[in-house]
């Protein structure tokens, strides 16, 4: 029996292909892809709402698929070049695409540090700490790691330029996870101060007033960054006193009688 020789054994030599093969170009998966372009589209965003290049509207309007594929592309020379094929079979058109960038914005904020923040707290408490350098030093960390996030910055101006239904559908995962975290947390850190909940207010209000203080200051720290850092004699900064009052104006003391735990249960 005579073996029928391949197709490369009957090509002259000059036939043959020479030099280095083609790289084989991979075939990412679906979730990778849309993961992939929601991240790119993420940063485009933060890049055109930086103070050099940042226009007065909504800056979701801008992001065009073309432009995150072109992105894409870029960054990936070596990966199959994605198309807009690729897009519709992941989201139906481009107004479907920007509800979930924005709810993808969303979530990358939702606990900025929060890991840290938590470890930080704990860390204090374990070494006996005051309670008032706990508060002190976890607002104080908090608002350093969360003004280096530009991501934070854009969810802010999304917040405040994008139609109010997209903010708020985009925003409910996010501000539940946000909520769960900081409860549990200052629930703690509470408990180690003996203090309580006052009766006519929740955790929900003390959270959501220790947010708005911080993005106050934050917005504020763009244009004029001495502001919140400002200390009085004591080494305090402006933005710690402001947050310990508000813990203050928003709990009270456990009463010398009563035990850490019948005072801890709170209500949102």
């Amino acid at each position: 029996m005579v073996d029928t020789p391949n197709d490369d054994a009957t090509k002259p030599a000059d036939a043959l292909p020479t030099g280095p093969k083609r790289p084989q170009r991979r075939h990412r998966p679906r979730e990778e892809t849309r993961a992939l372009l929601l991240n790119t589209a993420t940063e485009l965003a933060i890049e055109r709402t930086r103070p050099e290049s940042a226009k007065l509207h909504n800056p979701l309007a801008d992001i065009r698929i073309s432009d995150v594929l072109v992105e894409v592309n870029r960054r990936n020379p070596d990966d199959k070049k994605l198309t807009t094929g690729a897009f519709y079979q992941i989201w139906s058109d481009q107004a479907a695409f920007q509800r979930e960038l924005m709810s993808h914005v969303m979530d990358e904020i939702a606990t900025p540090g929060a890991g840290q923040i938590q470890a930080l707290a704990f860390e204090l408490v374990a070494s006996g700490a005051a309670p008032e350098e706990i508060f002190r030093q976890i607002s104080e960390a908090d608002f350093q790691w969360t003004s280096a996030s530009p991501e934070l910055f854009l969810a802010l101006g999304l917040g405040a330029l994008a139609p109010v239904d997209m903010v708020r559908e985009a925003q409910a995962g996010a501000n539940e996870r946000y909520v769960n975290a900081t409860d549990h947390l200052l629930t703690i850190l509470l408990r180690y101060a003996r203090r309580r909940l006052r009766p006519d207010r929740t955790m929900e209000d003390l959270i959501w007033a220790i947010e708005a203080l911080s993005v106050g200051y934050l917005l504020r720290s763009r244009t004029h960054p001495d502001i919140p850092r400002r200390a009085d004699s004591e080494g305090w900064s402006v933005l710690a006193s402001a947050y310990l009052g508000i813990v203050h104006a928003f709990s009270e003391p456990l009463p010398d009688n009563m035990d850490d735990s019948e005072g801890s249960g709170t209500t949102t």
